[in-house]
């Protein structure tokens, strides 16, 4: 019977855990503190890339994360040529912080793997919802040649499970989105009833990882709103989060800016959603919104960076891998939540 496969545990998310201060630090400014890591061959200043949505990243954000040694994937909603053009207009196919999106039609999105990495493009996100589709196995297996030619960097996803994280370990990929239902812009869980708590999906994954003994990049992917929440993904084990609705409305995010009531704003929509209306189908899981302008993402990033710093000056850390063996967490009511809170 179904009603008898309800799994007992409680499924927690950002605001039910806190990291516990039970650290003596000599650290004598959070400025010490570096937030580098390695992924994929890269090293990154901050574990942050960009999600591959129309509304978030394309050229001129991949460009400025670059700069910053962060990582854009260019979205894959326009025709390869378009995508090279993002490339190639914003100077990135000199630069070795880069990336881009595909599909898993294996006709169409291998062509397009293809005239990308003979640009130069190494890293590659197979950007769909269900990570635990045999859709995928058939396309890593269709393109397995040009990964080996190439040597290319496969990231996939989305999981939320133990089970579907093994199943794309085993498949051999470099890093895997964890994630559904968890963005600001989708509405998988509240169409489908699909999907856990954030944190939940992390630690399911992460044990998967350690039970395979793999070296698998895992990727937060959802559910952080502040700088505090990404500061717990990466204590918990993550090698990088990704930001969606964090970088939307930024001055380098695809799109105009839109003045309303005295306002500035810019349009953010979850991935599925512009997929579908490009598709001219009914059903969609994702929304559409508008997002406050917040300026420019350099300064953005700048506070994100200072609240991972102070989080591992809290823990004595200097380094991500030792915020990371030192990490504990508590499990928070929702009185403790709500007295963590600014009283304005």
């Amino acid at each position: 019977m179904s009603f008898e496969n309800i799994i007992q545990n409680h499924s927690l998310t950002y605001d039910d855990i806190s990291l516990l201060p039970n650290q003596i630090s000599e650290i004598e400014h959070r400025a010490n503190c570096d937030t580098s890591v390695d992924f994929l061959g890269l090293e990154l200043a901050m574990p942050i890339i960009a999600s591959p949505m129309n509304t978030v990243c394309g050229g001129k954000m991949a460009k400025t994360l670059s700069e910053l040694q962060c990582l854009g994937i260019i979205h894959r909603f326009n025709s390869v040529d378009e995508q090279l053009e993002e490339f190639t207009e914003n100077g990135l196919l000199i630069s070795d912080y880069k990336a881009a999106a595909v599909g898993i039609n294996l006709e169409t999105e291998t062509k397009r793997i293809q005239k990308l990495a003979d640009a130069g493009i190494k890293i590659f996100c197979i950007d769909i919802a269900n990570g635990g589709s045999r859709m995928i196995e058939k396309f890593v297996n269709n393109i397995s040649n040009l990964v080996k030619q190439y040597k290319l960097k496969i990231i996939a996803g989305n999981v939320a499970s133990y089970e579907t994280t093994k199943y794309l370990i085993r498949l051999e990929v470099d890093a895997i989105r964890v994630g559904i239902g968890n963005g600001a812009m989708c509405s998988t869980s509240i169409k489908s009833g699909i999907g856990i708590g954030q944190v939940d999906a992390i630690i399911r994954a992460l044990f998967a990882k350690k039970d395979l003994k793999s070296d698998v990049k895992i990727i937060a992917d959802g559910g952080i709103n502040n700088p505090g929440a990404m500061c717990k993904a990466i204590a918990l084990g993550c090698d990088a989060v990704m930001f969606g609705r964090v970088l939307a409305g930024t001055e380098e995010a695809p799109g105009d800016v839109l003045k309303y009531n005295n306002q500035r704003w810019k349009k953010y929509c979850g991935s599925a959603s512009f997929a579908v209306k490009q598709e001219d189908k009914k059903y969609i899981e994702g929304e559409e919104s508008l997002v406050p302008y917040k300026g420019t993402v350099m300064k953005l990033l700048r506070e994100y960076k200072e609240g991972l710093q102070s989080s591992m000056s809290y823990l004595n850390s200097l380094s991500i891998t030792e915020f990371q063996n030192k990490a504990e967490f508590v499990k928070l009511t929702s009185h403790s939540f709500d007295e963590r809170k600014p009283q304005i």
